[in-house]
């Protein structure tokens, strides 16, 4: 009887042993993740432990894919990896469900919408980049006129107008980042 119960707890250990070792192997710490994976992975980082584990296997499959990759398609990923790892958890499921929208239209419409979104791009590039603009009531900047003190040194100078950046305002949808092409 002694005996019967040793194997089973032993069988018992072993099988949650087996059991654990694949879902650490499903579900990786970033720890466990070779140099490589990490060096190729590391613009999501922060967001690693809190992928559930069919993600990670994405994200692994990547890194098995990024080798083959040019140096254009490589530095692709790497941008969109960091934009993706800056968007906030609502943005992302907006992102994931516009994706699986696209991929259930037809192919002939998927096809249109890449060839309006590609001819949007080139006229964007062709387009000189905007200057930006300055506020209509601010005076243009000089030296103190004579007989004048200068400006109190010890107060900090006023705050310049906020540059113009590609990087979506805070609280906004990724798509509004980059202006959508025309509808159909």
């Amino acid at each position: 009887m002694a005996k019967a119960h040793l194997g089973i707890a032993l069988a018992l250990c072993l099988g949650f042993s087996v059991a654990h070792a694949q879902s650490t192997k499903q579900n990786p710490s970033w720890a466990q993740l070779t140099p490589e994976q990490q060096k190729i992975l590391a613009p999501i980082q922060g967001e690693w432990s809190k992928l559930d584990a069919p993600r990670k296997q994405k994200w692994i499959g990547i890194t098995q894919r990024y080798p083959k990759m040019n140096a254009e398609e490589q530095a692709r990923l790497q941008k969109r990896m960091q934009e993706w790892a800056t968007l906030t958890p609502e943005q992302r499921r907006a992102a994931r469900d516009k994706y699986r929208e696209f991929e259930q239209l037809p192919p002939a419409e998927r096809q249109a919408i890449r060839e309006k979104w590609d001819q949007y791009k080139q006229e964007l590039a062709q387009k000189p980049p905007a200057a930006p603009a300055q506020e209509p009531n601010q005076p243009a900047e000089s030296a103190p006129a004579e007989g004048t003190q200068p400006a109190d040194s010890t107060q900090p100078p006023a705050a310049a107008p906020p540059a113009t950046s590609n990087q979506p305002a805070a609280g906004t949808e990724p798509v509004a980042a980059t202006p959508s092409p025309p509808q159909q």
